[in-house]
């Protein structure tokens, strides 16, 4: 079955013949003429031949499964909060392993001054920087926020619900 330039438009009786070539981001077929014409242009020797067959012949590839979604960080963010002894912590950890505040800065991708400033406890790490330090270290500085609140429907004046504005008044009180 012959196949046609799609550059010029001559016909190609051989289907071996056939190139295909991408221009300018579009996959086309092309004679030998115009396909040697291509690599010279392109600064490409023309004495070695590429022979890929048409797309007409080619095989469809596999579509593969996508992965499950995954919940982002940011929405898991709320949920964990530092622990208060972070600082003794990490400069343990860093100390047992026998590592400088430098080398800890680079395993987690952050600067040097980062670090002291989190071991002096000046600075508390984000979520997401403390997740870095417990795999690096090999510790935990998370722990999951565990709100238990306590709804005493006495004082409530015969509602038997609880509303927005109820909890937003008992995290108050809390504080």
């Amino acid at each position: 079955m012959p196949c046609y330039c799609e550059l010029c438009g001559r016909e190609i009786p051989d289907e071996r013949l056939c190139r295909t070539v991408m221009v300018e981001g579009v996959v086309m077929t092309v004679c030998p003429q115009c396909y040697n014409r291509l690599m010279k242009k392109r600064g490409v020797p023309t004495q070695r031949t590429f022979t890929t067959p048409s797309l007409a012949t080619r095989k469809p590839r596999p579509v593969k499964p996508r992965p499950p979604r995954r919940i982002p960080r940011r929405i898991l963010e709320d949920d964990y909060e530092i622990i208060e002894d972070y600082a003794e912590r990490i400069r343990r950890a860093r100390q047992r392993l026998g590592w400088t505040q430098k080398v800890l800065a680079q395993k987690v991708r952050e600067k040097e001054n980062v670090i002291k400033r989190i071991e002096a406890g000046r600075l508390k790490p984000s979520i997401e920087l403390a997740r870095r330090l417990e795999k690096v270290l090999g510790i935990t500085l998370l722990e999951p926020i565990a709100d238990e609140v306590e709804f005493d429907y006495k004082s409530r004046k015969g509602d038997d619900y609880f509303t927005i504005g109820d909890l937003i008044k008992i995290r108050k009180e809390g504080k």
